[in-house]
């Protein structure tokens, strides 16, 4: 039997990272000169944490979605391997084979089990950390691992149909969501020892990052803004 030759395409992460990054710039730019029009001021701390914010959201998807295979044959053989609906299941399954698998290799297998965990803790701390600042509704914990858990099994839920489409090394895995959650929930204590030590302290760098601080300076340019246009 002849064998069919496949072309794959692959997206690359860095290309949507580099795409995201000056699609941001671009129009921030446009959105600022309308809004401040009238004043030369703006806001530039909040402008840095909202770049920083969208940066980590686009390595975020880099990482997790990408790279992106295109025009692949659709084969739904292999998905039960790539599935995990059952808490835990997959860690204690790593942690049964230390000094098993890779040749019975301790270190390395150990190493994998803390990348992978780890890993997946670190993807979401930021946004712990990150949205409290950018806006104020977020201050509330609930709120915060309820965002978290949203865009954790988001991210499952296309890492699934990429599944579908052929896998590429991705799984869907419950422990991949707890591990996120768990991540987010650091990132938010993070973030509450952080302005409780910059109160302490008088920090004023990171007073300056408060939320509502930055709603009041933003509104004061608005409102300079109003008062010297014309009539």
């Amino acid at each position: 039997m002849k064998e069919v030759s496949k072309t794959l395409y692959l997206i690359n992460g860095r290309v949507i990272i580099v795409l995201g990054v000056i699609c941001y710039l671009v129009g921030r730019v446009i959105f600022l000169r309308v809004k401040y029009k009238n004043t030369k001021t703006v806001y530039s701390l909040k402008e840095v944490i909202k770049f920083l914010f969208v940066l980590y959201i686009l390595m975020v998807v880099s990482v997790t979605l990408f790279p992106l295979a295109l025009w692949i044959d659709f084969n739904i053989e292999h998905i039960k391997y790539g599935l995990n609906f059952v808490p835990f299941v997959s860690i204690l399954k790593d942690i049964s084979q230390i000094g098993v698998a890779y040749d019975g290799d301790v270190v390395f297998m150990i190493g994998l089990i803390i990348r992978n965990v780890g890993g997946n803790i670190l993807l979401l701390m930021p946004l712990g950390v990150l949205v409290p600042i950018l806006s104020y509704k977020f201050r509330q914990f609930k709120n915060t691992v309820l965002l978290g858990f949203f865009i954790s099994t988001s991210i499952e839920f296309i890492q699934f149909f990429e599944l579908l489409a052929g896998g590429w090394g991705r799984t869907v895995d419950i422990d991949d969501v707890i591990c996120n959650v768990i991540g987010v929930s650091f990132g938010y204590l993070i973030y509450k020892i952080m302005f409780r030590i910059a109160d302490k302290f008088q920090i004023k760098i990171l007073q300056n990052l408060n939320p509502e601080k930055m709603e009041m300076q933003d509104s004061s340019y608005v409102n300079k803004k109003e008062v010297n246009s014309p009539i």
